[in-house]
């Protein structure tokens, strides 16, 4: 699903002397508990974004395209998302709708995968949506380079617009397919370098697709919950959101596992079916012709507020009172709510107006 990653060069941000955080209640909503969405962001330039605008160029797949893509052809598009005005612009959108955070896949600092963290932080709006840290593979690095590494996610924690749960620990997810090779000492690294940041204990969340399989492990590590970053399937988007819904609240049944549930806005890859990106060449998929049906909107408006409402009336299940929405920008593989081209070239801001309904209560 995700690039191989590497460890990371450090940054200037832990030379800063410690920094007052912003208490949860700042960012609090009362009347429901906060809802993130991943970023994925292969649209900035480069080979990955080379690889995704291949995938996307049939016209088949054009209503996909992010808001930023230019239609050359029928059969080509061009996709410019690495700059600090269509960041804004995606702040002021997902803010509008009431999202309260986006939760980026960290990179290699070098790499354009990591262009869109670097123009959020640089962006004089980033104030009105937090963010938060989905780790990856860089927990399997060669551990000379755990240094570097640790210091620049501890320094993305200290930034003022991270997000916090539970009177102020910053919210941290890990992504993996498997905890096998995974080794317990650097989460306890990361937890000491938070406290030795002035910062209060990370709540851990493993992003994981069997949690009564993944929960004993997880623990036995130190996470503090169970997540999923998306969910395959097929058939009905109602069916596939059902099965997300079920998922979310079987976790806490059948091995008490505390949750941060996801909700799903679909699971069709078939432009990468047409045209694979060189990263899951050996994958499944490419092998099957089912596929989830393209959610409407108001299904998947419907699916939030289901599970936002059973988190919050949960709250033993769920005590970081936050969901994670697959995904933000994830246009290609298969989920998406940021606001796609509509054929006269102005951005469609269906799914997030539908949205928007759920969480500002209008």
């Amino acid at each position: 699903m995700k690039l191989a990653l590497l460890i990371l060069p450090l940054t200037g941000a832990l030379a800063m002397g410690p920094r007052a955080r912003a208490a949860d209640a700042n960012n609090a909503k009362p009347e429901r508990p906060l809802l993130g969405a991943i970023r994925w962001d292969a649209w900035s330039g480069g080979k990955v974004t080379a690889e995704v605008e291949r995938s996307l160029s049939p016209k088949k797949h054009h209503f996909r395209l992010p808001f930023y893509a230019k239609v050359l052809s029928d059969e080509k598009v061009e996709i410019h998302g690495g700059t600090q005005q269509v960041m804004d612009r995606e702040i002021a959108y997902a803010a509008d709708a009431g999202i309260d955070y986006w939760a980026f896949l960290i990179y290699p600092e070098a790499s354009e995968m990591t262009v869109a963290l670097k123009i959020y932080l640089a962006s004089k709006e980033k104030s009105r949506i937090r963010f938060a840290t989905i780790l990856h593979h860089q927990l399997e690095g060669k551990k000379e380079d755990w240094p570097a590494f640790q210091a620049r996610i501890v320094g993305l924690w200290r930034e003022p617009t991270y997000q916090t749960v539970l009177g102020g620990r910053p919210l941290v997810y890990m992504f993996h397919t498997s905890l096998k090779e995974t080794e317990a000492w650097r989460f306890k690294s990361l937890r000491e370098a938070a406290k030795a940041a002035g910062l209060k204990d990370p709540y851990l969340v493993y992003m994981g697709f069997n949690p009564q399989g993944d929960w004993a492990t997880a623990r036995a590590l130190g996470f503090d919950a169970l997540s999923a970053y998306a969910l395959p399937g097929e058939g009905s988007f109602a069916g596939l959101a059902a099965r997300a819904e079920k998922k979310n609240e079987n976790t806490w049944r059948d091995v008490k596992a505390p949750a941060i549930p996801l909700v799903t806005t679909g699971w069709d890859k078939r432009p990468r079916m047409d045209h694979p990106v060189s990263w899951e060449m050996d994958h499944d998929y490419h092998r099957t012709r089912t596929y989830t049906e393209t959610a409407t909107p108001e299904e998947i408006a419907a699916h939030a507020a289901r599970t936002l409402e059973w988190t919050k009336k949960n709250p033993d299940a769920c005590p970081a009172q936050t969901v994670i929405v697959y995904a933000w920008n994830e246009n290609d593989e298969g989920g998406w709510l940021a606001p796609t081209l509509k054929a006269d070239g102005t951005p469609d801001t269906v799914r997030l107006d539908a949205l928007k309904k759920v969480l500002r209560k209008e």
